[in-house]
């Protein structure tokens, strides 16, 4: 059943491409996508959108030979994706690609959803699939960001890929409600950015123009229409010689809604005819066309076959001028992939692979913390560079010199004013190496040079004010004689002079002491000079097995953002050799 199936969606598209030269050109596109590169690179493919009931699905049918089941109502509830490939034997098979913001565990059970199609009535393959995507049953969802993927394979089977788009509908109901009318806005109008993306937007001629709003999104994404081509469906159902036909038909003629590549028109089955063979549908719609206003149109707008010439046309320039810029993009997502994995580091399960992790951090640690207690600055890190921070902020030495400079003349000129208080900690310091080992160790540094500080400050204080600096003694005995030349009436006023003479003095040579103390023995002994023993590799080396655990595991997120790159990396590189090799093997340097 798989076998006549395929072969009968092989007959109804061999068509869209015929000549070996198109086939080499598809094939390797063809690989790009088996190998998942479209996730991360736009391939060429032919999307089908338009307002609900606008004859998407049945425009589908026609291209592919797959019947999709249509119903009055809600049609496509999720975007499908049909690809048609090259294989050695017939076979079709359906799988569900997870959408974005689905759960892991949804990932992972829509990911296993696979059914290989060996029955004739396909239906019942896209109602499984919709169960699974939550779709049916009570509380279901009314559409699905999930993607069903439907993947044809036989030998004569052209490379292609039609994706059907969920219909757009502005008015919500008991069915439908305006988030639901959003979400498949904002689905068909991610697939139309898709640069490399054919827009085929359908427009059904038994409905006003201005109540579908597909070419309005269309031409806001593609403004010049070199990817849009217009396709009106229907034009069967509108009354002969009425206003409604004759504007479809100025439509048809590119006089109104100018698109680049133009306008077909298709006549598709109805709902008397839905029975048709593929001949019976071909020889209807061929009549239809002969007797009627449509027959003005040029006969390579009309029809079926017409249209699959024209998309073989289109995809054949589309993927001609579009290679280059989808090696250029593997070859950009190759070179991000690989700086991200460098930023991320290498992988850490094992408690070897995280001692060493962070060995390498607390070596090349100190080797910058005594670089900047030295004033040496030769290394990169303390380079400046554009949106960095200034790299006098990393530069210690030169911040300690400026600070305890400024420290000292705020000394001098109010030093006796100031109260000494606590510092704190840094609110802003998440990372578990700053909470787990850094911070704790800085809290004690700093509780040590406060005790010092307290040290140096106490016999200012509490002890009698006494020094024997040769200084002060020539300075008072040079006040003195000054003082002996004036006259004092009273003893007090003599005392009193010989205080003023000696405080001033006394408190200058204080305050130099207490400066030149707080600045060398505590800031410097006591917090400088032990910066590069807070994190060595001592003190690595002797981290328990719990802390090294603690600190050099990596998070939930960085084992998966580092998976994820694994993962593209790896296919883009698969797809960058299927590229090289097509290069080779056909010289193609016309088209790289």
């Amino acid at each position: 059943m798989a076998g006549d199936l395929a072969e009968q969606i092989s007959q109804k598209t061999s068509g869209l491409i015929q000549s070996s030269n198109h086939r080499d050109l598809l094939d390797v596109v063809d690989s790009l996508r088996s190998h998942g590169v479209s996730h991360y690179v736009d391939l060429p493919q032919i999307i089908v959108c338009g307002s609900q009931s606008s004859g998407k699905s049945s425009t589908l049918e026609s291209l592919s030979g797959i019947a999709f089941p249509t119903a009055e109502g809600l049609c496509t509830r999720f975007a499908t994706e049909l690809i048609l490939r090259r294989g050695t034997k017939p076979e079709i098979r359906v799988h569900i690609q997870p959408g974005v913001g689905r759960s892991e565990e949804d990932r992972r059970r829509l990911s296993a959803f696979s059914r290989t199609s060996d029955q004739k009535d396909f239906p019942r393959i896209i109602e499984a699939a919709k169960a699974a995507m939550g779709l049916t049953g009570d509380g279901a969802k009314v559409y699905s960001t999930d993607v069903l993927r439907i993947e044809s394979t036989s030998p004569t089977a052209p490379n292609l890929t039609l994706v059907d788009l969920p219909g757009l509908f502005g008015a919500s109901d008991k069915n439908q409600s305006d988030d639901d009318a959003a979400l498949v806005q904002k689905l068909v109008t991610d697939y139309m950015h898709q640069k490399r993306s054919i827009i085929l937007a359908v427009v059904t001629a038994d409905n006003p123009f201005a109540n579908q709003p597909v070419t309005k999104f269309a031409r806001d994404i593609d403004p010049t229409g070199v990817r849009t081509l217009g396709l009106i469906t229907k034009p069967d159902k509108i009354e002969r010689g009425s206003d409604s036909e004759k504007y479809y038909v100025e439509l048809a003629q590119n006089q109104n809604v100018k698109l680049n590549l133009g306008w077909h028109v298709l006549r598709n089955k109805g709902h008397t005819t839905m029975d048709d063979t593929a001949e019976e549908r071909d020889a209807r719609e061929a009549a239809f066309f002969e007797d009627s206003v449509w027959n003005t149109l040029d006969p390579s707008q009309l029809g079926v076959n017409t249209l699959r010439t024209r998309l073989r046309k289109i995809l054949w320039k589309q993927i001609q001028q579009g290679l280059p810029g989808v090696k250029s993009d593997v070859q950009s997502g190759i070179k991000d992939c690989n700086q991200k994995l460098t930023q991320l580091g290498k992988a850490r399960s094992t408690r070897k692979e995280k001692h060493t992790y962070l060995q390498r951090i607390s070596s090349r640690l100190s080797v910058l913390v005594r670089a900047a207690i030295d004033g040496v600055y030769s290394d990169l890190f303390f380079e400046s560079y554009p949106g960095q921070q200034d790299a006098f902020e990393r530069r210690l030495r030169a911040n300690v010199q400026k600070i305890l400079t400024d420290y000292a003349e705020k000394m001098r000129v109010d030093g006796h004013a100031l109260e000494i208080v606590e510092d704190y900690c840094d609110p802003n310091t998440k990372s578990r190496l700053m909470k787990g080992l850094v911070r704790p160790s800085l809290h004690c540094l700093r509780q040590d040079l406060k005790d010092k500080v307290d040290e140096f400050l106490k016999p200012h204080l509490t002890v009698h004010p006494i020094t024997y600096n040769d200084w002060l003694v020539r300075k008072v005995q040079e006040v003195q004689e000054e003082r002996h030349n004036r006259n004092f009436d009273l003893l007090s006023q003599q005392l009193c002079a010989a205080t003023a003479e000696t405080a001033p003095e006394s408190k200058q040579i204080a305050l130099k002491k207490f400066i030149d103390d707080v600045s060398v023995n505590a800031i410097e002994t006591c917090l400088i000079q032990r910066l590069p023993d807070v994190f060595s590799p001592d003190v690595v080396w002797d981290l328990s097995d719990e802390q090294v655990e603690q600190l050099g595991s990596e998070d939930d997120g960085t084992v998966k953002e580092r998976e994820d790159l694994v993962k593209k990396l790896r296919t883009l590189e698969k797809g960058l050799m299927d590229l090289d090799a097509f290069t080779a093997r056909s010289g193609a340097q016309d088209v790289f």
